[in-house]
């Protein structure tokens, strides 16, 4: 019997930064809906002290969530060595479902720090089809 399945995975507090991507701007040109604007935007960069502490590995899944939503994106490395305690992910509606709408008078929404918890998830990555149904008012055929 396998225990593991039973248990909740650890959960650690992560401070995240949006930012915008050409490649994942070009991607989305392409093809919102296909495979590698998905790969670039349903992802999170996380230094590779902060994988090392949480347990993670990078393309593992995971689960982010605050009050404002809860993704499963997936684990990326970030390419330098980072210090920790920051993870960045592309503008994109999985990081736009972390971000509350409150613009505290800004007309803009706070896109940086996001205050989020992470842990690992065996769950699929979530979909945009999910993502962007609550907006949309008839069924979207697909």
């Amino acid at each position: 019997m396998d225990i593991g399945k039973f248990l909740k995975s650890p959960e650690y507090e992560i401070k995240i930064t949006t930012y915008r991507d050409i490649f994942q701007a070009e991607a989305m040109e392409r093809d919102r809906f296909g495979e590698e604007y998905k790969m670039l935007s349903a992802a999170i960069s996380i230094s590779k002290i902060d994988m090392q502490k949480m347990g993670l590995k990078p393309k593992d899944r995971v689960k982010i969530s605050n009050s404002y939503g809860s993704i499963i994106v997936e684990a990326k490395e970030t390419k330098k060595d980072e210090p920790g305690g920051l993870a960045f992910m592309v503008n994109s509606p999985w990081s736009n479902s972390l971000v509350s709408g409150d613009t505290q008078g800004k007309g803009i929404p706070e896109y940086k720090n996001i205050n989020a918890k992470i842990s690992l998830s065996k769950e699929e990555i979530t979909t945009l089809e999910k993502l962007i149904a609550p907006f949309i008012k008839k069924p979207i055929p697909f």
